[in-house]
């Protein structure tokens, strides 16, 4: 009698329909695991606006003022991130700290060059020291270049950058007035207490997510940071870097061309804030202008409903 010899191995069909599954199933599974991953990025982007928020009431407490928005306007100032610094259990990081040395001088290189996780969004990038300094409108020194701290958060300077300087554009030089009905709670010089806050702690957003708009065409060499307002995040020399301001909405896109505007790196589009309070709250990219505007102000009066 034959006897049929035993088979071994898959056929070709079998291996490219066991192929196919699998790719399939992948097809199936990437998008559920890419959620899950933004999901948690999200999650520490809600952490660290929380800490932040926790830090501001500390140094209320302490201070009795929030953090100054920053206290110079040279090379020589530093900005709210640097006053957070202690509140954040950074407190080697601000005490080596120089006032009388440039923020890029190498004296000061623990303060400026140290990567703060608290202060970047995981959906964007990690905690890194890679941003340039400024100086002064000019391109950076050759030993500024891609070295200091970065951060993803701005503060709220109200409903325009320059608030608390005396003039609107980049040449005030030096610090002045304010309107509460138009002034948010950190701006340059400022020194507002929750008392100032008539509008509520609940209602005023204190620090967002910061939109970083495209690097325009034809930006000299080293100064693509300062274009895009992304330089040194603890110095406090670079307006556009330290604050945002809401007189023109939010982002309306990773395009939007604006260097002063809230914006989000998430794939929702929320703008994720913290408030004067501590709570930290989504704003949505449709949000409407007169509502953005009334919490971005310590004293406009307005009555708004939940963000």
């Amino acid at each position: 009698m034959r006897t049929r010899s035993a088979r071994t191995g898959f056929t070709l069909v079998e291996v490219l329909v066991v192929i196919a599954i699998i790719g399939v199933l992948v097809a199936f599974l990437l998008p559920a695991i890419q959620a899950a991953r933004e999901s948690a990025r999200r999650t520490q982007c809600t952490n660290n606006l929380k800490q932040i928020g926790v830090a501001i009431q500390s140094h209320h407490d302490t201070r009795k003022s929030f953090p100054m928005g920053r206290n110079k306007f040279d090379q020589y100032g530093v900005s709210w991130a640097f006053f957070l610094l202690p509140y954040l259990e950074e407190t080697a990081i601000y005490n080596s700290y120089d006032s009388k040395a440039r923020v890029d001088d190498p004296q000061n290189v623990a303060t400026m060059r140290t990567p703060i996780e608290t202060y970047a969004c995981p959906s964007r990038r990690k905690a890194a020291a890679d941003r340039n300094f400024d100086n002064n409108e000019q391109p950076p020194l050759p030993t500024a270049l891609g070295v200091a701290t970065l951060a993803d958060y701005s503060a709220n300077a109200g409903l325009q950058l320059m608030t608390g300087m005396v003039g609107i554009d980049e040449s005030a030089t030096s610090f002045g007035g304010y309107d509460r009905a138009e002034a948010g709670p950190i701006f340059s010089g400022s020194r507002v207490g929750a008392r100032q806050v008539s509008d509520g702690l609940s209602k005023t957003m204190a620090v967002g997510e910061r939109h970083l708009p495209p690097v325009p065409e034809n930006t000299p060499a080293g100064m693509e940071h300062h274009a895009i307002g992304d330089t040194a995040a603890i110095a406090g020399d670079t307006p556009q870097t330290t604050f945002r301001c809401t007189d023109y909405g939010v982002a309306e896109g990773p395009e939007d061309p604006s260097n002063s505007k809230f914006g989000s790196s998430h794939s929702n589009g929320m703008v994720q804030a913290v408030f004067l309070d501590g709570h930290v709250s989504g704003l949505r990219p449709d949000i409407a202008l007169v509502v953005l505007k009334a919490i971005s102000t310590i004293g406009g009066g307005e009555i708004t409903a939940d963000e």
